[in-house]
């Protein structure tokens, strides 16, 4: 059965903002629900297949910071991106408190039509590709519930094991999973299969106390070691079998698909869908990183900012398509002239950041940004493209990803002032 379309829904107070991005939105081909209230925005997320959402700011009654809490607090919305359309300007306050709340992007009214239809493009399909992943882990869950309820046949492995911590029992699925045979798992220590929680000695381990108390034990992150010595993420749960049994069972649910899967959910939540490169959570993450290890080695790094010359030519005179060709194009370009443990990342438009860790001084990140200009400027016959970085140095222009990101961006805009095509860095606080 065919999946049911995702629907967009506009948030804002004045009839005319409603009726005018209603137009506009028309052209992805979805269904565009209007709502001129938070309470009625709730109400639409609750009734639809909403799958993103763009919202006024500054609303009677409840504002869009509120709607936006509300969502991400509901587990049916949690996931559902949230653009912020306003004309409040765009204070470090305003952002911080709109992301805070769940936004995944503000935009400032007017909006630009082709930009947000791009934004919005791109956001539906990502909401459709994590719907998807959701939907093909609860498949899973049930698959597995079903299956534990069959002893022999069933996917999950089950063991018997005794007070002394001998295996006495081992069905076929856990010598598969396992690697072994049964025999070769009759007599042996369950000690001796378990790689996490580690256990020295059966007598002071997690299992026979949990045993001598009659408690059950459930483990959701642990790891079984195969005969190869492998490890293998699972699920254990352990219960004490009647009195006068002395064993207890205990089940192994494989999660290596679980695990895998919510992988994916979470390299989803930091990459930008057009280029692959971080998105800005993601940029904010490897930032954060590069500060906790700044302050441990006092290495010095570097954060560059990148704004593209020329991009917005590009998609007025050639379309949207174009456009996203171009930053594809960019991106590449940029990933040649770093090294592979470099973090370059897409943080919105046509901007994009560096961070460069154990620099030996501000020359080497010049000659970064150096090439990174020449090499954006390289292929003139095919996009008519230049940028300007600022530069950052960690630690001298601040300790916070809000201080370095400031920092970074005010000399950027100097590069641009100063006539394009060339970087500065940011004075020394």
């Amino acid at each position: 059965m065919q999946a049911q379309a995702l629907e967009i829904l506009v948030v804002d107070d004045q009839e005319e903002n409603l009726a005018e991005m209603q137009e506009l939105l028309e052209e992805l081909g979805r269904t565009v629900r209007c709502a001129d209230s938070g309470a009625e925005a709730l109400a639409c997320l609750t009734a639809g297949n909403i799958g993103l959402v763009l919202m006024d700011v500054q609303m009677p009654g409840m504002d869009g910071f509120e709607v936006a809490r509300r969502m991400r607090a509901d587990p049916a919305t949690r996931f559902t991106p949230i653009i912020f359309i306003s004309g409040m300007r765009q204070t470090e306050e305003v952002l911080n408190q709109g992301y805070a709340a769940g936004a995944v992007d503000f935009m400032t009214k007017p909006v630009h039509p082709n930009l947000l239809l791009h934004k919005a493009r791109v956001l539906l399909e990502h909401d459709h590709y994590r719907r998807d992943l959701f939907q093909t882990s609860q498949q899973l869950e049930r698959e597995r519930a079903f299956n534990a309820s069959i002893l022999n046949n069933t996917a999950e492995g089950i063991l018997v094991v005794d007070d002394a911590g001998v295996i006495r029992f081992a069905n076929p699925a856990i010598t598969r999973l396992l690697g072994c045979s049964d025999d070769e798992l009759k007599g042996r220590a369950l000690l001796d299969w378990i790689e996490t929680p580690h256990d020295d000695d059966w007598q002071s381990s997690v299992w026979l106390d949990h045993f001598k108390r009659g408690e059950g034990l459930r483990l959701h992150d642990a790891n079984l070691r195969n005969r190869d010595g492998q490890s293998i993420p699972v699920a254990l749960s352990a219960s004490p079998l009647p009195e006068g049994q002395a064993a207890m069972t205990i089940l192994a649910l494989d999660m290596t698909s679980v695990r895998e899967l919510h992988h994916k959910l979470e390299v989803m939540t930091i990459t930008d869908a057009l280029t692959g490169l971080l998105n800005r959570r993601g940029f904010v993450q490897a930032l954060q990183g590069a500060i906790s290890r700044n302050q441990r080695s006092g290495r010095l790094s570097a954060l560059l900012y990148l704004d593209l010359d020329g991009f917005k030519q590009i998609n007025d005179q050639f379309g949207h398509d174009r456009g996203d060709e171009a930053l594809r194009w960019v991106s590449s370009q940029l990933q040649m002239c770093l090294r592979p443990y470099d973090r370059l990342a897409r943080i919105g438009g046509d901007e994009f950041t560096v961070i460069i860790e154990g620099v030996n001084c501000p020359d080497d990140a010049a000659a970064v940004a150096e090439k990174l200009i020449a090499q954006v400027s390289a292929d003139q016959e095919r996009f008519r493209l230049g940028a300007s970085i600022g530069i950052a140095c960690l630690p001298a222009n601040g300790g916070t990803v809000e201080d370095l990101m400031r920092a970074a961006d005010a000399a950027m805009y100097q590069a641009k002032r100063g006539g394009k095509g060339q970087y500065r860095f940011a004075p020394d606080p």
